[in-house]
């Protein structure tokens, strides 16, 4: 069924929801590659109220916002650890690694990493004073001792990602690294103006040597181990940016994709216990388009065509097709990036993040494709080019097709910002999938779903127990008469980020959904029959109900 040509219209309301915050803002002239990749978000229930909180990132400046619950944000950075003055974070990965029911925060950054433990209730024991007022913390620095830390002062991370790898029933974490990049490094390369002149700004990642991610085993008691190597993952390329588990060939086990820069991309099959063996070349998803190559950012698995397999979104640098491998089952991919009609709407822009998100519930996802050049003064070099790039939006045509709709996606998309991490989630519990999006050069974007389609949906919080963590790796398929859908509960996201842990299915016009199916890690099923629409519920393995 070809999809009804409406746009879904988003609209930033970052000042009115209150997040006064802004990424650092020091000149375009000599940034180097570390200060062009920028910052993440994240969308996640910091205190378990029900209603979807933000963290926000840039260098040393880490801020929570929690939510009213009447769509605007209060500031609680208080709340966390100090971080240490001139520290270089990057991104943020949010997932309930003790499973005692509260998410926890994981930092990525330069030299830097950080494990704050959420105590919940229990914050009441330790007070901080803050502009005068006695107030409580809820989250603990555990770094140190956990076997997270930075491995040393260059240590790179970039994105993370979490799962239980091996059914021990404690989320394991991979994080990527990227280049090895010292003060002795070239900071600044040269590149030809048009008259004939030089500037100098950052160097692409060709020059420097990959740094590897590492996948940590989750060992109990707040300790984690590097099981890299033995696990099979020390063979990845290096210089990773992105990286997201996803069950790709529906075994009931966790594999891994990891996005590479101007290396081939990684695709970790899960063969058992832990072991995982890199199949990249082979399922075809190694390379991009052309054969080549590519400079792998963000990206996202989703089942964009409704065919009960998820297929992989990835972003990539200008000049190159943003990539969508279609899952042909049998661990094999077809590149779809110009049959799609992605490819060559994407050709002039160097896009970051990438995120599958049904935008107006009709029951088919669309992408978003978060952009900006890491060149800060590219138009020196290419007057047709920027620095700061509008947003992208392209709408599900229904028949393995899409549509760049990013001009109807209202003038929030068509604002240049210098687009970095994005994050996922209902943050008002409207029943319509709103984004966080980072930008480099100012404000976040808290883009508001006001699509007013008018069409139905369905919102699943999946837990391990009624009052526990987040089941991630949970497996939801829904049938609605004769459609299926299929989702996965994540602890991750696109470039940098994290989102909200929550799977969420637009329906079209159905008020009723046939058959809930929940796969839960160990091949556990759960099932529930004729669910009402527009509610968002809470699934655990004893039942079902309104959250």
């Amino acid at each position: 069924m070809r999809k009804q040509l409406r746009a879904a219209i988003y609209k930033d309301v970052s000042t009115q929801a209150g997040l006064n915050f802004h990424s650092e803002q020091t000149s375009r002239v000599h940034r180097n590659l570390r200060e062009t990749l920028g910052n993440g978000c994240a969308f996640f229930d910091f205190d378990c109220d029900g209603h979807l909180d933000i963290l926000l990132i840039d260098n040393d400046h880490v801020a929570l916002y929690r939510n009213r619950g009447d769509g605007t944000f209060e500031d609680v950075s208080y709340k966390l650890p100090t971080i240490p003055p001139h520290t270089k974070l990057q991104g943020c990965s949010i997932a309930d690694y003790d499973n005692d029911g509260w998410p926890d925060i994981f930092l990525t950054g330069y030299g830097r990493t950080f494990l704050f433990h959420n105590i919940g209730e229990s914050g009441s024991a330790l007070r901080v004073k803050s502009a005068g007022k006695t107030q409580n913390k809820q989250f603990v620095d555990v770094t140190l001792g956990s076997g997270l830390e930075a491995r040393g002062p260059y240590d790179w991370t970039t994105s993370a990602t979490w799962a239980d790898v091996d059914g021990d029933g404690r989320l394991d974490l991979y994080v990527c690294r990227y280049v090895e990049f010292t003060p002795a490094s070239n900071q600044l390369c040269s590149y030809v103006t048009l008259d004939g002149s030089s500037v100098k700004m950052a160097c692409g990642p060709e020059i420097y040597p990959a740094q590897k991610g590492s996948l940590y085993h989750n060992m109990g008691g707040g300790r984690f181990r590097d099981i890299t190597i033995e696990s099979g993952l020390g063979n990845a390329h290096g210089k990773a940016l992105g990286a997201l588990f996803c069950d790709f060939n529906d075994d009931g086990l966790p594999d891994l994709y990891v996005s590479n820069d101007k290396m081939p991309g990684d695709l970790f099959v899960n063969v058992g216990k832990g072991h995982f063996r890199n199949i990249g070349v082979e399922t075809g998803t190694a390379y991009g388009a052309n054969g080549m190559t590519q400079a792998g950012m963000g990206l996202d698995w989703g089942d964009y065509d409704n065919d009960g397999r998820f297929d992989l979104l990835i972003a990539t640098f200008e000049g190159e097709p943003k990539s969508l491998y279609h899952n042909e089952g049998r661990s094999l991919f077809t590149d779809k990036s110009y049959y799609s009609g992605i490819g060559a709407a994407t050709l002039r822009t160097l896009a970051f993040g990438a995120s599958f998100v049904d935008a107006d519930n009709d029951g088919l996802l669309d992408i978003v494709f978060t952009n900006g050049h890491v060149l800060s003064e590219v138009e020196k070099v290419d007057p047709e080019n920027s620095y700061p790039q509008p947003t992208q939006f392209f709408r599900n045509l229904g028949d393995g097709r899409f549509q760049d709709a990013s001009a109807e996606a209202g003038p929030d998309f068509l604002r240049k910002i210098v687009g970095r991490g994005m994050a996922l989630g209902d943050y008002d519990g409207d029943g319509r999938s709103d984004l966080l999006i980072m930008d480099a050069g100012g404000k976040p974007l808290l883009l508001h779903n006001e699509s007013g389609t008018g069409n139905h949906w369905l919102t699943l919080r999946c837990k391990r127990t009624p009052n526990g963590a987040d089941a991630i790796g949970a497996r939801v398929t829904i049938l609605v008469g004769k459609r299926k859908y299929v989702a996965e509960v994540r602890a991750g996201g696109s470039f940098l980020s994290s989102n909200a842990p929550e799977v969420h299915f637009g329906l079209g016009a159905s008020t009723l959904i046939d058959r809930v199916e929940v796969r839960w890690t160990g091949g556990r099923k759960s099932v529930f029959r004729n669910i009402s629409a527009d509610q968002t519920y809470q699934v655990s393995p004893g039942g079902i109900g309104p959250r």
